[in-house]
């Protein structure tokens, strides 16, 4: 077949992964030729893309022929403030923080152990709790985490003045590519014997946060992955509950060759 030209070469309708293709390598106009085989060939593509979503603590185990994975781990929401005392307003709760991180095949190994980061509860007479933080790789040696948020205050009881319960701080994203917070929750107030609003959840990457409830109201739980629970208000009677947060979540969108 010499002196074909490429156009003219017979096509090969069954080639076998051990064939070999011929790469003019041409940089500075002084041609090199390469052999490839086609199996060299194929690692260069993604064949498919899988989400694993990861909603309880355990082991991720990658997908067969998994070659990278972008991971995005998002912290638990926390607790928001309760009306507790008699003419009072809670805070909201934190949203958890966000992580995100391209890993390869390599990096996760046969399996890696993650956490998912619990929901802070909300305030029902002994104070609420923050969210959990969320990572992959066991505790001390993470390849992505985010924390969670933290616990809205409720408030003491209207008195002659103002009053506030503060609000939790969002969580934040401390291990990835890309290293986002949560939003806080906001401050509940109460300025009369009667009047008051709790403060809003803060919401995490996902959106969601427990919304700020009516007057003499319970707060609302949040509503997505990693939300702040919304603080309540009381207003003649006491324990008008905080709403709890949301746990965390990981997703794991792996490309597969």
């Amino acid at each position: 077949m010499s002196g074909l030209k490429i156009t003219e070469l017979p096509e090969n309708t069954a080639p076998l992964t051990t064939d070999k293709l011929i790469i003019i390598d041409d940089p500075a106009v002084t041609p090199a030729s390469q052999n490839i085989t086609i199996a060299n060939l194929l690692t260069l593509f993604v064949s498919n893309v899988v989400m694993q979503v990861k909603t309880a603590t355990g082991t991720y185990t990658p997908t067969s022929g998994m070659k990278k994975c972008l991971v995005i781990c998002v912290g638990g929401g926390g607790g928001g403030g309760g009306g507790i005392n008699t003419d009072s307003a809670g805070g909201g709760g934190g949203g958890g923080g966000t992580a995100i991180k391209l890993l390869t095949s390599t990096d996760i190994g046969a399996s890696k152990a993650f956490t998912i980061g619990a929901a802070g509860a909300g305030d029902s007479g002994s104070g609420a709790s923050a969210g959990g933080s969320t990572y992959l790789g066991a505790g001390g040696s993470e390849l992505v985490r985010a924390t969670g948020g933290g616990l809205g205050a409720s408030s003491a009881a209207w008195s002659a003045a103002y009053v506030y319960g503060a609000g939790g701080a969002g969580g934040v994203g401390n291990i990835g590519d890309l290293q986002m917070a949560g939003s806080p929750g906001q401050i509940g107030t109460t300025w009369s014997g009667s009047l008051g609003e709790a403060g809003a959840g803060g919401c995490s990457f996902l959106g969601g946060n427990g919304l700020q409830p009516a007057v003499n109201t319970a707060g609302a739980d949040g509503g997505s992955y990693g939300a702040g629970g919304g603080g309540g208000h009381a207003s003649a009677v006491t324990n008008k509950n905080g709403g709890a947060g949301i746990i965390g979540v990981i997703y794991i969108i792996e490309f597969l060759g």
